[in-house]
């Protein structure tokens, strides 16, 4: 539920008095001090996102931070934050890490996406991450943005480790939440955004076009043939007027 808070709201002035000498009146009106405007209702919510500390995410995003600064800086975890199905609550959608009486606003893409760092500092204070919305009207995804300009290509083993990487995010921050064991990451899916009006080009070193989804996204299927020759990858987004945009993977994880 929304937290309503009304600030500043000041008493009109008392009634005067029948029969009070003019004089005084004038007086009393000198002594009061005017009475402030009424500032508008401010409608804020500081519920904690998830279900647990930041300290519990960390772990895997050290894990990508150390790969990110390894690998050429193609891949980064990101979460993409949006309102579950019939809930409803104040927008954009927010989020801080609130950690020794202060608090840190998470930066966010138009599209709703977030990039939660690794911080040290936030991690030994054990921060809570907090939004604008109530508790339980939030779903998250993570997964992974592809750094990439479209002429570079990107090892297929680049992406192999991302989505290992989002297999340990999982199995750490979900998994012991959920209380079941949490299958490997076997596939990519590119997308970008906004879906319906951008294009992803995603193929492999031999000019091969990557096969597409029952939604259009190229799909990147792991399996031990790739693992050995380990192609190179061109991928690249853009958006209808041919600009680049972003380009992101989304994990599959199927259970058979």
């Amino acid at each position: 539920m929304l937290i309503a808070l009304a600030l500043g709201c000041a008493g009109a002035a008392g009634a005067q008095t029948t029969g009070q000498p003019a004089v005084d009146q004038a007086a009393t009106a000198q002594a009061e001090p005017p009475a402030e405007a009424v500032p508008e209702m401010v409608v804020t919510s500081r519920e904690q996102f998830g279900k647990t500390s930041y300290a519990k995410l960390a772990e895997a995003l050290k894990v990508l931070d150390r790969m990110e600064g390894a690998s050429g800086r193609h891949l980064r975890m990101i979460f993409k934050v949006q309102l579950d199905k019939d809930k409803s609550g104040p927008l954009p959608i927010q989020l801080w890490a609130v950690y020794n009486s202060k608090e840190e606003a998470i930066e966010s893409t138009p599209d709703g996406y977030f990039y939660i760092p690794y911080r040290a500092d936030w991690e030994a204070a054990d921060a809570k991450l907090v939004s604008n919305q109530a508790k339980g009207s939030l779903r998250a995804t993570v997964m992974l943005e592809v750094l990439s300009d479209g002429k570079q290509p990107v090892a297929y083993s680049e992406l192999r480790q991302g989505a290992k990487v989002l297999d340990q995010a999982i199995e750490e921050f979900v998994g012991p939440v959920m209380g079941f064991f949490v299958p490997s990451i076997d596939e990519l899916d590119f997308s970008c955004e906004p879906d319906a009006h951008c294009h992803v080009h995603a193929a492999l070193d031999t000019g091969e076009a990557l096969e597409a989804d029952d939604q259009g996204r190229p799909i990147l299927e792991f399996g031990r043939k790739l693992d050995r020759r380990n192609p190179t990858l061109q991928l690249s987004a853009t958006a209808e007027d041919g600009t680049p945009t972003r380009l992101y993977a989304l994990p599959q994880l199927h259970v058979f």
